[in-house]
């Protein structure tokens, strides 16, 4: 079969192309089409791991999950992960391919990029009767679109027909659209076929002056206006969307550290589903205040980051913190950091700094040396660990996957978080994590660990105790019921807003 294609592309970024890109998938699959999402190159720090152990930008695996289908490498050929600088490792087809500047993405590298990106395309098109592709940016940005690898280059690979998204709430978004229909080529502007404005607030009377005249300006479809969405948990790609929502009824405070190089941020957002818990994100050495939690998440560059918090003087409050008994999670990098040293003999992390040895936290006994093989599974696992957060799990399984390139050795008695048991289709037995003598901080390799309901909740059943508090009486929502919840709820938001006759003539269904 050959598929047939549609594209989300932005005024800018963080304007919801991927979230819309989400709804249509689930929208498509609900209609009984086989659908797969498609973003050629993409630069960012939030990733998943597919079954064969290929790395995806989580916006992909997402888009996947909602279209009902197996998350693959070819839906997203290229990922840029930023070590800093300018310096970016490049991950083609789920693989570690290269470290490059962005000086040296030259004309040879983008044609190279650009077969590789249709090649990946192609294959998508003989397997699915639908391949939903996301852009990156906006496809107007005039000082970099001779290097742009995910907007109109891709499009033209089809003639896919595109549709430009916009965003109300940040204001200009009229304005927005027909700038970046002006800033385009004539061929470019043949293939824009309807525009979408995003989260709206208001009344939409006071808007539809403003899209007629977009639509006399452009002579393009307005296809429809999505009202703002509150209430619906959906991973958002990029650590620009992250916010503190402080919430009035909340008993417990889980401080996040917000590192220069987070990534997958997305391992917390299943602690915004529990009642009366709130998540607040900590940047500044006068921000940490006295939450209940302490949670150190992933990075791309755990020595430049480590460093950076010994410089604020959040590393010293963090060490103090545990002394005062506040428990600490490190997830990956964030366990890294918690160890005693970390070695990097051939400079693979440290990029604004020249470290190659470095003393961690020292509230975890163990050591982490950088090598250059990355590590990436999904894997599946049992609590090994003892103390307040794992004893009561003691064997229970849970599942999650790997993406580090550090080894780290437990020293003197230290007891492992977890055991693997397997990784993909392989059979394992690999210790996985370390737990503190007083069980109150521990760290793993393993994102996704509190998508496993039963230890997340446990997790907030133990903090609440400790406060004097009664533990959650309700049972824990299952994290992937509220996903699917909200894939519904995204299509059926579509069904309501978007003229869909107009959208399945655009695609050609």
């Amino acid at each position: 079969m050959t598929a047939k294609t549609i594209m989300l592309q932005g005024t800018s970024s963080n304007v919801g192309k991927s979230i819309v890109a989400t709804g249509l998938c689930r929208l498509f699959a609900q209609e009984g089409y086989k659908v797969a999402p498609f973003k050629g190159w993409n630069m960012a720090l939030n990733s998943q791991v597919t079954k064969d152990g290929g790395e995806i930008g989580t916006a992909q695996a997402i888009q996947a999950q909602a279209a009902q289908v197996e998350a693959t490498v070819d839906m997203q050929p290229f990922l840029l992960k930023p070590k800093g600088e300018g310096q970016s490792q490049v991950v083609k087809h789920g693989r570690p391919w290269a470290d490059l500047h962005l000086k040296e993405q030259d004309q040879d590298y983008r044609s190279f990029a650009l077969e590789e990106i249709e090649t990946s395309l192609n294959r998508l098109c003989q397997e699915f009767e639908l391949v939903v592709i996301e852009g990156a940016g906006s496809p107007a940005e005039i000082n970099i679109k001779e290097q742009d690898l995910a907007n109109m280059s891709v499009a033209q690979l089809k003639e896919t027909p595109v549709i430009l998204v916009a965003d109300v709430d940040r204001g200009g978004a009229l304005a927005a659209v027909v700038g970046t229909i002006e800033l385009l080529t004539p061929a470019e502007r043949e293939l824009v076929a309807g525009i979408i404005f995003n989260k709206f607030r208001g009344d939409l009377e006071l808007l539809e002056p403003g899209l007629e005249t977009v639509e006399e300006e452009t002579g393009i479809p307005v296809l429809g206006v999505l009202p703002y969405l509150d209430g619906f948990r959906v991973p958002a790609e990029d650590s620009v969307a992250l916010n503190n929502l402080p919430s009035e009824e909340a008993e417990l405070e889980i401080a996040v550290i917000r590192l220069p190089h987070l990534s997958n941020f997305t391992d917390l957002e299943p602690f915004a589903d529990e009642p009366k818990t709130e998540l607040r994100y900590i940047e500044g050495q006068d921000e940490l205040g006295s939450p209940d939690l302490i949670v150190i998440p992933g990075t791309k560059n755990t020595i430049d980051d480590l460093q950076y918090l010994k410089e604020i003087g959040l590393a010293e409050q963090i060490i103090e913190a545990a002394k005062q008994d506040t428990p600490i999670i490190g997830i990956c990098g964030g366990y890294q950091i918690l160890g005693e040293k970390i070695y990097d003999p051939d400079g693979l992390e440290a990029v604004e700094a020249d470290w190659e040895e470095l003393e961690g936290l020292g509230l975890l006994p163990v050591t982490t040396t950088f090598c250059p093989q990355k590590v990436t599974f999904q894997a599946e696992a049992v609590v090994e660990g003892s103390g307040a957060f794992l004893s009561e799990l003691k064997n229970s399984e849970l599942r999650g996957y790997e993406i580090h390139m550090g080894t780290s050795q437990l020293l003197s008695d230290c007891t492992p978080a977890f055991r693997i048991k397997q990784r993909g289709d392989e059979r394992v037995n690999i210790v996985d994590g370390a737990v503190s003598g007083d069980g109150l901080i521990f760290g793993t390799y393993l994102h996704g660990l509190f998508e496993n309901d039963a230890l997340r909740r446990q997790i907030i059943d133990c903090l609440r105790i400790r406060k004097g508090l009664q533990p959650l009486a309700a049972k824990p929502a299952a994290s992937s019921d509220g996903l699917e919840e909200s894939y519904d709820r995204l299509a059926e938001t579509l069904r309501e807003s978007l003229d869909l006759d107009k959208l399945y003539q655009i695609v050609g269904l």
